[in-house]
């Protein structure tokens, strides 16, 4: 008998919303571990059996050593390799940003902030994505929403993250509900961006009413700088991905020039004014089905979260004055990296034994 012994590196759990307050916040706190047997069944481990694992105590270790048990240790991150998942981009190219100043509607949420960040760490930690959190007060606009200082929080990202290919700036009101889904299998390889746009889909105007533009089928996927969705008022960029590029780049500097942020409300009006205007812009950005990346609590078909989407966007709760209800029923109904670990299949065990 053999078994595999499965760990999650490590990951901190809470945050506190200043800088020197997160540098303060000390260690990550001990990741779960298991056991997995050729059946697939998993075990969560205490760590005084895990160590009697390892290392069987007095009287079991002759008993143990006769029955040939060798214990395999492999990261998640050898058995997806194992199992041929070769899809890219892949760990620190990826960037999930959190970029609030704590403040805005979602105050209405109690611990929003420590929450998102547990719940953001872990499913980075799982798939070896970066997590960025920045404070975007300092970034603030004088007489304009602070929605607006995400921009450079984004420039900001890049700019933290030399190596990383793809930000994904993510609303503070969202949680990530199912962490076994990989990115570029998800999206961002470009087979499967391919699958995932829109094509022929009426573009939006911020009124609800359409422009009269379609998303062209002549878009090259390896030219997407920008992965964004619509919703019944135009483009939401609650959740929307940026690939590094010159273009990019440039775009985000188009976005906050004081013009266009003076002749716009906020920034989510301003991108899709461009994006309606400009047939080059258009060329550069993925318009994906709303469910895809930024699924809503309640909507319809195309529009509420459903059972295996990846996040959940609680836009617009305040409007009714249910923001702080609707957050703890999805977080208790998301799946953690726990239960993710412990349905973790491998096609088959003993074929990663003979490698």
């Amino acid at each position: 008998m053999a078994i595999i012994y499965v760990s999650l590196t490590s990951y901190g759990r809470g945050a506190l919303l200043t800088q020197d307050a997160r540098e303060q916040q000390g260690s990550a706190s001990k990741s779960p571990k298991f056991v997995v047997d050729f059946s697939g069944q998993v075990s969560s481990l205490a760590t005084d059996d895990a160590n009697q694992v390892d290392g069987q105590t007095n009287d079991q270790s002759t008993a143990q050593s006769s029955q040939s048990v060798q214990p395999l240790h492999l990261t998640l991150d050898e058995m997806r390799n194992k199992a041929g998942d070769s899809l890219q981009p892949k760990g620190k190219k990826i960037v999930l940003l959190t970029a609030t100043d704590g403040k805005g509607n979602n105050g209405a949420i109690q611990n929003l902030i420590e929450m998102v960040t547990e719940n953001r760490e872990e499913y980075c930690a799982y798939h070896g994505y970066t997590y960025q959190f920045i404070n975007i007060s300092k970034y603030h606009m004088e007489g304009r929403p602070p929605v607006w200082a995400k921009i450079p929080a984004i420039q900001e990202a890049f700019q933290n993250n030399i190596g990383a290919e793809w930000v994904w700036l993510l609303d503070t009101d969202s949680i990530i509900m199912t962490p076994q889904i990989d990115l570029a299998k998800h999206l961002l390889d470009p087979q499967a961006m391919e699958t995932r746009i829109t094509y022929d889909a009426p573009i939006t105007l911020t009124d609800g009413q359409p422009s009269g533009l379609t998303v062209s089928r002549g878009i090259d996927v390896n030219k997407v700088d920008i992965i964004i969705s619509q919703d019944e008022i135009g483009v939401n960029a609650g959740s929307i991905l940026f690939r590094r590029s010159d273009w990019t780049m440039s775009l985000l500097q188009k976005w906050v020039d004081p013009q266009n942020v003076q002749q716009h409300a906020n920034e989510q009006d301003a991108l899709n004014h461009m994006i309606v205007n400009n047939e080059e812009i258009r060329q550069h950005i993925a318009i994906v089905a709303q469910r895809v990346i930024n699924a809503f609590s309640v909507g319809g078909e195309h529009m509420g979260w459903k059972t295996g989407d990846l996040v959940v966007h609680f836009a617009g709760c305040w409007v009714e004055d249910a923001c702080d209800t609707r957050w703890k029923d999805f977080w208790s109904r998301r799946k953690t990296v726990s239960e993710t670990i412990a349905d973790l299949t491998v096609p088959d065990f003993r074929a990663i034994l003979a490698d």
